[in-house]
């Protein structure tokens, strides 16, 4: 599963949690501790982003906010 989703970042770039939870059929919690994996690994980065900095937005959920990319080079 692991290396499925560095394909998928590969493949379409950035994407939040909230969508590669969706792809990959999976729950949110279960997709984080994935990509935190990944993240100790140096595989993935967790990019910084606007809504990522707040903690008021009623409107945004965390794992929309959590934007990831793949740190290796496209194939």
């Amino acid at each position: 599963m692991l290396s499925d989703i560095i394909k998928l970042l590969k493949e379409r770039g950035p994407m939040s949690l909230a969508e590669m939870a969706r792809h990959f059929q999976s729950d949110v919690p279960a997709m984080e501790g994935m990509l935190e994996t990944l993240e100790r690994m140096g595989r993935i980065q967790r990019l910084d982003t606007q809504c990522s900095k707040c903690k008021g937005c009623v409107e945004v959920k965390p794992e929309d906010a959590a934007i990831f990319q793949c740190l290796e080079k496209t194939d």
